[in-house]
């Protein structure tokens, strides 16, 4: 039996955080890019930066909260809204680990 263990450093991982109803059209699969307007906040985390890994989690919170990690292949800029964006693909083939709901935690 072989076991292997991933570590995911930080530094090496995007985290982008969604509201509900976004989450549950990226569970049902019907959401495949995700979208960042291109600006000072987003463009010091996203451009020219290098990541393995993309950390999409359901609302703020501690590690109890729903996420998915995927592995991360960049971004292309697009036009939205008449706005420049980032879009960053998160189809169900890239996905590496996943928890869909809330984990409740555990009382001592």
């Amino acid at each position: 039996m072989i076991v292997v263990a991933m570590v995911v450093v930080k530094n090496d991982t995007l985290y982008l955080i969604v509201v509900k109803e976004v989450w549950d059209r990226t569970i049902s699969g019907d959401k495949t890019i995700e979208y960042r307007e291109c600006g000072e906040y987003w463009d010091k985390r996203i451009k020219n930066r290098h990541y393995n890994y993309l950390r999409i989690t359901n609302g703020y919170g501690n590690d109890t909260r729903p996420f998915r990690l995927y592995n991360y292949t960049g971004y292309t800029k697009v036009m939205k809204d008449n706005k420049k964006h980032y879009a960053i693909d998160i189809n169900s083939e890239l996905i590496i680990e996943e928890r869909k709901y809330v984990k409740k935690k555990l009382d001592n």
